[in-house]
């Protein structure tokens, strides 16, 4: 299960605030809703995530990433929208240039892997750097493309 390490703002059981802890996910947005913990270190991921994009753009190899990266940047995302529904007005500003770098990041890795597909397709290699969302594309990118280079159209529909 994937973990992130939160913040704990109000003394609960054996947490007291200002606690870290790493929790899973799911419990972390239950905690999170209640006001109960924060994400810790958020603005080390968003400065991550830029430099990721910057670093992705620059290099022809894809950058190796954790298997839950996009889960991660989709807590993220939630974490800055209720922020700016608070009237947060950084956090609004934060959010919309979180989201252009991931989509950017995300653009720039499609296009990656989809020519690895093409050129080195079925490589444990290239799984090995990309997310479980990213595997997904490449092993039926590599299948269809496959399929289509060897003998005409993949009949999948």
């Amino acid at each position: 299960m994937s973990e992130v390490v939160a913040v704990v703002l109000t003394d609960i059981g054996s947490w007291k605030k200002g606690d870290y802890i790493s929790v899973d996910i799911g419990t972390f947005r239950e905690l999170f809703k209640k006001g109960i913990v924060d994400f810790a270190n958020l603005s080390d991921f968003i400065n991550e995530v830029a430099k990721l994009r910057y670093w992705e753009a620059k290099s022809t190899e894809l950058q190796e990433l954790e298997d839950d990266f996009y889960e991660k940047v989709k807590l993220v995302e939630e974490v800055l929208l209720e922020r700016a529904r608070r009237a947060d007005a950084y956090a609004l500003d934060t959010l919309g240039r979180f989201r252009l770098h991931v989509r950017k990041l995300k653009m720039t890795r499609l296009e990656k892997i989809f020519y690895a597909a093409l050129i080195r397709p079925n490589s444990l290699e290239i799984e090995n750097r990309l997310t479980k969302e990213e595997r997904e594309f490449y092993r039926r990118w590599s299948s269809d493309l496959r399929g289509f280079l060897d003998g005409g159209v993949n009949d999948a529909g």
